[in-house]
């Protein structure tokens, strides 16, 4: 009311009234010019996206499309809309990388060793499990087109996993499985939604102004449906950036850098080819990744599963696999096999303790007594204090003195790595290494580097609880 009355007469002034009107107009037409600028902001920053990351226009892909893959070495046909379309296939990893945005980013090669278009696409993953998704791909695609409709004309591809799962042991696939059909949307586009219509009330308003509630009245809901329309499209917009920049983070493993290549290599192992990336070989401990720049040849003395089994290790480390889902590819189905593959593992630099030492800590020195759930622990090694250590992820740098302050992570259970019955953890503790109670604690760290991961078994008769522990001990920093 004061912003319309004249200071000089305390009147009304139409003056006033007329410049007040313009600014409130004004300042909402202020806040819709800013919602656009976000929205175009946000459009901007898809695009440089997209550009920096190399991303293909899909419009020029087709459904129908045929591509020749070469999955960890083993070349397969699929139809582009098999990988792409389907309930459980819609909106995974595994529709994201074949749906035609990353096409020119794929990386390829002939039996020449050579890149050309024509060539397979090669796709850094287990053999087995990618046959398994396209298997259940395939049945529920003849499910879908049956002419004869019945219940399970719907059933999905994650469902079929699901029942194949029940029927075949496959938790030697679950990860890559989980991985490549793992949603990578966020949330529906987003819409307008319900808009709110306001309304002004002409109640007690005199006849002469009517109209001019009407014009107001008019204004209002414009003003609430347009702020509303572009509150809706600026939400898409950023949903969309979202989806992008998880699509950029989840496909980038299984395609060639944006700035230069990722080789291929391959060997054949009893005329069975295995492939992977050379930045997969880079994972690998120095034995199997020099035995791997030695194989010109065909190898026909190691079993091929083991060397499978060991490249898809250093494969699943390379994506962020989880210590478990890293194991779970090194142990077989029975104790023959696994002393097998122990030998090949030991040989290979996967473990630092070979398979004859391992049984005699086994066996308690060869009285054949039942392991404890300790000794079942694969590629363990045992420090003199009968405590037993293995590295999940090496580190870099020097070790720490028990006179230096570290920055560490540690935690333990009673029931075995990332168990049910957790006993104790600390996250980002700083602290000297004296200052653990523990001789075996002080030791573990002093022998440890920066970045690195250990996991200790704890024997009981060094637990307070007289039971076996198991612990995970990461050390941040020296500081």
């Amino acid at each position: 009311m004061s912003e319309m009355i004249d200071e000089a007469t305390g009147r009304y002034s139409e003056y006033k009234a007329v410049n007040e009107f313009h600014k409130q107009v004004a300042r909402a037409g202020e806040q819709l010019r800013n919602l656009r600028e976000s929205i175009k902001k946000t459009e901007k920053d898809i695009h440089e996206a997209r550009e920096k990351h190399a991303a293909s226009d899909p419009s020029a892909s087709s459904p129908d499309d045929v591509l020749l893959l070469n999955v960890g070495g083993t070349e397969m046909s699929v139809k582009r809309k098999h990988m792409t379309e389907g309930v459980g296939v819609e909106g995974t990893l595994l529709a994201a990388l074949f749906a035609g945005c990353w096409d020119s980013r794929f990386i390829k090669i002939n039996d020449n060793g050579k890149t050309t278009k024509e060539a397979p696409i090669f796709v850094d993953i287990d053999t087995g499990p990618f046959k398994f998704i396209h298997r259940a791909i395939l049945d529920a695609a003849t499910i879908r087109s049956a002419t004869v409709r019945t219940a399970n004309t719907q059933a999905s591809v994650s469902h079929l996993l699901e029942d194949a799962r029940r029927r075949n042991f496959t938790g030697l696939h679950d990860f890559w499985i989980k991985k490549m059909l793992s949603p990578i949307d966020s949330a529906a586009a987003g819409t307008t939604g319900d808009v709110t219509n306001p309304r002004l009330s002409a109640t007690g308003t005199p006849d002469e102004l009517n109209d001019f509630v009407k014009a107001a009245d008019a204004f209002v809901k414009a003003f609430a449906a347009e702020k509303a329309r572009l509150e809706g499209e600026l939400v898409a917009a950023k949903r969309r950036y979202d989806n992008l920049d998880n699509e950029i983070k989840a496909v980038t493993p299984f395609l060639r850098p944006v700035n230069g290549e990722d080789p291929i290599r391959s060997v054949k192992v009893c005329g069975e080819s295995i492939g992977t990336t050379q930045s997969t070989v880079d994972e690998m401990p120095d034995k199997l990744r020099n035995r791997f720049d030695m194989w010109s040849r065909p190898v026909e003395d190691v079993q091929p599963d083991h060397i499978s089994r060991m490249v898809d290790h250093f494969r699943r480390k390379r994506v962020g696999a989880s210590a478990a889902d890293m194991a779970v590819v090194l142990t077989m189905a029975d104790a023959t096999e696994q002393d097998a593959f122990d030998i090949n593992a030991f040989m290979y630099g996967l473990t630092d303790e070979s398979p004859k030492a391992s049984k005699a800590h086994q066996t308690f020195g060869g009285l054949g007594q039942v392991p404890s759930m300790q000794q079942r622990h694969f590629g363990f090694a045992q420090m003199s204090n009968g405590v037993q250590y293995k590295i999940v992820q090496q580190g870099s740098g020097p070790k720490p003195t028990r006179d230096q302050c570290v920055k560490v992570d540690y935690m333990g259970w009673s029931d075995d790595f990332d168990g049910q019955d957790k006993t104790f953890g600390r996250r980002g503790l700083e602290c000297r290494v004296s200052t653990f109670v523990a001789e075996w604690l002080q030791e573990v760290f002093t022998d440890m580097r920066v970045g690195e991961v250990r996991r200790v078994i704890l024997p009981a008769r060094l637990s307070k609880k007289e039971e076996e522990v198991f612990i995970e001990c990461r050390l941040l920093a020296i500081l």
